[in-house]
C-alpha cells in the first residue's frame, strides 16, 4: 500500500517537474526572441543612421550655401572619445529620434544660448548609450551644414528626473545640453558643455 502511494507522489512530482520545465523553456525562448528582435531593430535603426550620415556628406558637394540652411538637418555631432558622429536633425519627434539625435531647444550654432539636443540610450547599440565614460573637460564636437566646426567643453555631467525643464537653463554664453536616457533608474543623463573659443 505504501509503496502504491509513494509511486503515485513520485509520479505526481514527475509530472509538476516536466510542466514547470516546459513552461521555462517556453518563458526563456520568448525572451531570447524578445531580446534578439530588440537588437535586430537596433542594428537596423543604426545602420539608416550609418547611410544618412554618408547621405549629408553627399549633400555638402551638391547643395548650394542658401539651400543648406533649409535643410531638415541641424549639422553633426562626434564625440571621439564614444565613437559618436551622428547626423543631428533639426526638429524633434519620436520619429525622427529612432533614427538619429534631434536639437530638443535652442538657438542655431554659432549663435549665443543654449542647443539642447536629445539623443536615445541604446544600451551601447548606437547614439548616445556611452555617456557614463564622458568625464569633465572631454571634446564635442558640432558641425553646421556648411561643415564649420565648433568645438564644446564638458563642465558638467549629472542626472535629472524625466520632467526636469530646468537642465535647459543655459549656463555659458555658448551652452550646449545633451540629454539620454538611464535605462536601469529611468532617469535622464545630462551632458553640459561650453564652447571653445579660439
Amino acid at each position: 500500500m505504501n509503496q502504491i502511494l509513494f509511486n503515485k507522489k513520485n509520479n505526481k512530482l514527475k509530472y509538476i517537474f516536466k510542466v514547470q520545465l516546459i513552461i521555462s523553456i517556453v518563458i526563456i525562448f520568448i525572451i531570447s526572441v524578445s531580446v534578439i528582435e530588440k537588437y535586430k531593430k537596433a542594428e537596423k535603426l543604426e545602420k539608416i543612421s550609418k547611410i544618412i550620415n554618408n547621405n549629408i556628406k553627399l549633400s555638402y558637394v551638391y547643395k548650394s550655401k542658401e539651400n543648406l540652411n533649409d535643410s531638415s538637418y541641424f549639422g553633426k555631432i562626434y564625440i571621439e572619445k564614444i565613437n559618436v558622429d551622428y547626423v543631428i536633425f533639426n526638429k524633434y519627434n519620436q520619429d525622427l529620434l529612432k533614427i538619429a539625435p534631434c536639437k530638443f531647444y535652442g538657438t542655431n550654432l554659432g549663435e549665443p544660448g543654449n542647443i539642447a539636443i536629445a539623443g536615445h540610450n541604446y544600451n551601447d547599440d548606437s547614439f548616445f548609450s556611452r555617456f557614463d565614460e564622458l568625464d569633465l573637460k572631454d571634446e564635442i564636437l558640432l558641425t553646421d551644414l556648411n561643415s564649420k566646426e565648433y568645438k564644446y567643453i564638458i563642465y558638467d555631467i549629472f542626472e535629472a528626473e524625466e520632467d526636469d525643464f530646468s537642465v535647459l537653463i543655459q549656463k555659458k554664453e555658448y551652452d550646449l545640453t545633451l540629454l539620454t536616457c538611464n535605462n536601469a533608474n529611468k532617469k535622464r543623463i545630462i551632458v553640459k558643455a561650453y564652447m571653445k573659443k579660439d
